[in-house]
């Protein structure tokens, strides 16, 4: 069998899966790149620009509030949908029908977000939207610990670091025309995750669970198995901990970017999101090195640590950079440091939770979605905080916003320290 050649379902074993071949992979990104289309437009744009069309004066509370919510729902739904899962009896696998519940939700989230005129209305599309992220999204982590061995999850974390910026990219071109319906604004992401995920659905092999494996899921058994004690596995707890602040701190940038380059530095919306196409385009060639570059050294140096304190420097740079940007220009280049840093960090980040995951062969998805909470819980605790930051000083201080994001992601790049399961 050739390493393009996607793996037969009677290779696979619980305990380790074997080496992933090249085309496996490649649909593998492939779906996770579809998925953050959906994920990343309305965080990046479409909801940005919709509710400043809906409510132009409270647009900033208004964009808080409904990622908020939102994220909110995620949280919840993602290790509910985690946890059942792994105990899914079906002929299709564990993973593959949940993905498929998930794609009408999307597309469903996306219509109502789109058509209706409220703030209500898109919190409600938005909610929507996100439990269906939720049912895509879990599984689609589980894959990772699933189907890749260890030797592969730098390389692999590395191809799927990056999908996140080249989704805000196209985000960006979707938002070009704010002028336009929001039909399309909303609508063209979600089909592009549910044609990309149908994909791997249908090459994906996935391990059926026969009754005896299933565990028993009663009420209080799944608020239990929901979480995990710390003191037992403290290297996922640091792990956890370690992603959220990272991600928290590049909220306050992805989050409000563009309301910074309108309302602080004076740009008209039909500008920016142009400008921003452009930063973010290229970004890709920054987050495409420091992912690759970043998961292939990881692996053969068997080595995460430094990576994620050489991400964190470049975080650190470039939020001081936009901090105390005047125009565009340093804005840009800003930026880069940051995409490239990200690029570095969401590499190396994935390959450590795969290695360090409790139970790998029985609880995958339980904490796989747990520790998905760590980058969803920022979408909905940036916004919330970043309005009181702002608010210091008279208003609109988005200086110290960005300042206190360095000091975030300083943080975040030191909870890998007490790591002991990895260099």
């Amino acid at each position: 069998m050739s390493d393009t050649t996607p793996r037969s379902p009677a290779v696979a074993t619980p305990e380790r899966p074997p080496r992933a071949g090249g085309g496996f992979i490649a649909v593998y990104v492939l779906a996770y790149l579809g998925l953050y289309v959906a994920v990343m437009t309305p965080l990046l744009a479409s909801l940005a620009i919709r509710l400043q069309q809906i409510d132009p004066t409270g647009k900033e509370v208004a964009l808080g509030l409904v990622i908020g919510v939102g994220t909110l729902v995620n949280i919840v739904a993602g290790p509910i949908v985690g946890l059942l899962s792994d105990n899914t009896v079906s002929r299709l696998g564990r993973r593959r029908p949940w993905m498929l519940a998930g794609m009408p939700l999307l597309v469903i989230g996306a219509v109502l977000a789109a058509v209706l005129d409220s703030v209500p209305g898109v919190l409600l599309g938005y909610v929507v939207g996100q439990v269906g992220v939720s049912f895509v999204m879990t599984p689609l982590m589980a894959v990772m610990p699933d189907q890749v061995p260890e030797e592969q999850r730098g390389v692999v974390g590395g191809l799927l670091g990056f999908t996140a910026q080249i989704a805000g990219v196209a985000g960006f071109q979707f938002a070009g025309a704010p002028g336009g319906s929001p039909l399309p604004l909303f609508l063209v992401p979600a089909l592009v995750a549910c044609a990309t995920v149908l994909l791997l659905v249908v090459v994906m092999p996935d391990r059926r669970l026969s009754e005896a494996e299933r565990g028993t899921l009663d009420l209080a058994g799944l608020v239990r198995d929901l979480g995990f004690d710390p003191r037992r596995h403290p290297d996922f707890a640091w792990t956890w901990l370690g992603r959220f602040l990272i991600q928290f701190s590049l909220m306050f940038l992805s989050t409000y970017q563009l309301y910074f380059l309108t309302d602080h530095l004076g740009y008209e919306l039909v500008e920016v999101t142009g400008l921003l196409a452009i930063s973010g385009g290229a970004g890709l060639l920054m987050t495409s090195v420091g992912a690759i570059a970043s998961g292939y050294l990881s692996d053969r140096l068997r080595r995460r640590k430094p990576f994620v304190y050489l991400a964190v420097a470049l975080f650190v740079v470039g939020f001081v950079i936009i901090a105390f940007a005047s125009s565009f220009a340093p804005v840009l280049v800003g930026s880069q440091f940051i995409l490239l840093g990200a690029g570095m960090f969401g590499a190396v980040d994935l390959a450590v939770v795969a290695d360090v995951l409790p139970n790998r062969e029985t609880e995958a998805g339980k904490y796989m979605s747990i520790f998905g909470i760590a980058g969803a819980l920022p979408q909905s605790a940036a916004p919330v905080v970043a309005p009181f930051v702002l608010a210091v000083g008279g208003g609109a201080n988005y200086p110290l916003l960005f300042l206190v994001a360095a000091g975030v992601a300083v943080a975040g790049g030191l909870s890998v320290r007490p790591i002991k399961g990895i260099r």
